[in-house]
C-alpha cells in the first residue's frame, strides 16, 4: 500500500508573518509600490538631513554674530580709535608721531614692556604702549594733589587683577613730567581717570569700581600683534 505524503506547512518569517517567495523558494523582489514607499522614505531622511545640518549651520553663524557684535560694544563710555601701527622705536626716544588720543592707544613705542604693577611715578607713553599691544589695559589717574585716596580706590580694583596673573598696568598721568628730557613726556587727559587698550580709551571723573572692572574683562588679554 502506497505511503500518503504529508502536505508541506508554510515556512513563517520571524514574528508570524509569511514571507514572500517565487516557485523556487527565493524571496520576491518588492514590488514597484514598496520600492516607491522606500525611496520616498530615503528621500525623507536624507531632507531631514540636509534641514537639520542647515538649521544647525544658521544656528552656529547667529551667534558668531551675535558675540561678534556683543564684543565690538562698548562696556562703558569707551570710544575706538584708529591703529596708529605698532613700529618699535629706539629705547628713550620721543614718538615720532603725535599720538591720536591722550593717553595713546597705539603707535610707536618702544621693544621692552613695563612690568604688570601699580606705580606712584610716571612712565613713558612710549613704553607702554607695547604693553598694551601686548594685551595690556593701563589705568592712568591724574590729580593736582596726587588724588591718594582715588589712588587707593584704583588700586583696590587693580591689585585683585595683578594678584591673579592678568596684565594691567596701573599710573599717574602728569602734563608737568619730562620723562628724563626737556620737554613734557605726558600731555592733559582732561579728566581724572583714563583707562586705555589697544585702540580703546574710556575717560571720566568720578571712581565706578564697576566700570573699570568691565573694561578689563573686556579688553585684557587681546594680544594685538601683527601676525
Amino acid at each position: 500500500m502506497a505511503t500518503r505524503s504529508r502536505p508541506r506547512k508554510k515556512s513563517r518569517a520571524k514574528g508570524g508573518r509569511h514571507s514572500e517567495r517565487d516557485v523556487g523558494g527565493r524571496l520576491a523582489r518588492p514590488s514597484r509600490q514598496e520600492l516607491k514607499e522606500i525611496a520616498a522614505k530615503r528621500r525623507l531622511r536624507q531632507n531631514l538631513y540636509v534641514y537639520g545640518g542647515g538649521a544647525i549651520l544658521v544656528a552656529i553663524v547667529a551667534l558668531v554674530i551675535f558675540l561678534n557684535i556683543r564684543n565690538s560694544a562698548p562696556v562703558g563710555g569707551e570710544e575706538s580709535f584708529a591703529s596708529q601701527g605698532n613700529t618699535h622705536i629706539q629705547q628713550g626716544s620721543a614718538s615720532p608721531i603725535e599720538y591720536n588720543t591722550t593717553p595713546p592707544t597705539s603707535g610707536p613705542h618702544y621693544p621692552g614692556l613695563a612690568p604688570w604693577d601699580i606705580y606712584d611715578e610716571p612712565i613713558r607713553y612710549e613704553q607702554v604702549v607695547h604693553n598694551m599691544e601686548d594685551g595690556g589695559v593701563i589705568v592712568y589717574y591724574q590729580c593736582e594733589d596726587g588724588c591718594p585716596e582715588l589712588r587707593e580706590q584704583l588700586a583696590g580694583v587693580v591689585q585683585p587683577y595683578l594678584n591673579s596673573g592678568r596684565h594691567v598696568l596701573m599710573m599717574p598721568n602728569d602734563p608737568n613730567w619730562t620723562g628724563f628730557g626737556s620737554q613734557s613726556a605726558h600731555r592733559d587727559m582732561e579728566a581724572r581717570i583714563a583707562l586705555t587698550a589697544w585702540q580703546r580709551l574710556d575717560k571720566f571723573d568720578e571712581f565706578d569700581a564697576g566700570r573699570i572692572r568691565a573694561f578689563i574683562d573686556r579688553y585684557e588679554g587681546i594680544d594685538h600683534h601683527v601676525r
